[in-house]
């Protein structure tokens, strides 16, 4: 049996752009045949719906809140849900932070500088990944198109269901010139609509953090993608 999982999701309030409730998560994965999801909100740098003037310990707090609530109903669903996010670098790039906890990111209040090496340092002293989000997607807030330095990135995800078949295509061929990164596949879901539209399959079930981080770097699973073309949401 094939366990699928989806791992670049979007849930309100915490990112702006989403259209998705802890509750709309829960039944979307349920009723779409999906084991899980991975959490990946906008964090800090990025579109996030909470207000940075709280402090770090506050904004930390209404991921962790957000989270909670995404695993409270999952449970009733027996989905699984994982905590990570979505970060803002330069240029507009964007990094899926898997491995990441809400007791790490209480420690770390320098993550707020946005710096690809203290991301990458801080995640790996945990057990973690840094993973590039549609690297070669060209948007109005994208100012640099391409691949993060590959000293501090640990995989790109080459099927992103929100990119042109063609974004997705370079990210494959850059893939295949690199075999030492971890490829990742994801809906880019900010609704219950795309849960389904891309993502991994396991033989195993991903209960927490660090499992999926262990299953990503065994490269024990499939990746699986959507049939149509991708429109955001």
């Amino acid at each position: 049996m094939k366990y699928r999982y989806q791992l670049h999701t979007h849930t309100s309030p915490c990112s702006r752009c989403a259209v998705m409730h802890p509750e709309d998560l829960a039944e979307g994965l349920y009723s779409q045949g999906l084991a899980g999801a991975v959490l990946t909100n906008h964090f800090f740098g990025g579109n996030s719906g909470i207000d940075r003037a709280l402090g770090w310990e506050a904004f930390v707090e209404r991921y962790e809140r957000d989270y909670t609530e995404c695993r409270a109903a999952a449970e009733k669903y027996g989905v699984d849900i994982i905590f990570s996010l979505e970060e803002h670098l330069d240029g507009g790039r964007e990094v899926l932070c898997f491995g990441v906890t809400p007791e790490m990111l209480y420690k770390h209040p320098e993550l707020m500088a946005r710096d690809q090496e203290i991301w990458y340092n801080t995640l790996h002293g945990g057990g973690g990944l840094l993973i590039q989000a549609h690297p070669f997607r060209r948007r109005a807030y994208i100012t640099a198109p391409y691949p993060l330095p590959l000293s501090h990135l640990d995989g790109i995800e080459i099927y992103n269901y929100g990119n042109t078949p063609e974004e997705n295509l370079m990210a494959e061929e850059f893939a295949g010139e690199h075999p030492e990164l971890i490829l990742t596949a994801g809906a880019d879901a900010h609704s219950t609509r795309t849960l389904s539209f891309g993502g991994i399959a396991t033989d195993e079930r991903i209960r927490d953090e660090a499992a999926l981080c262990r299953i990503l770097r065994s490269g024990c699973y499939e990746i699986f993608k959507s049939d149509t073309v991708g429109d955001w949401l």
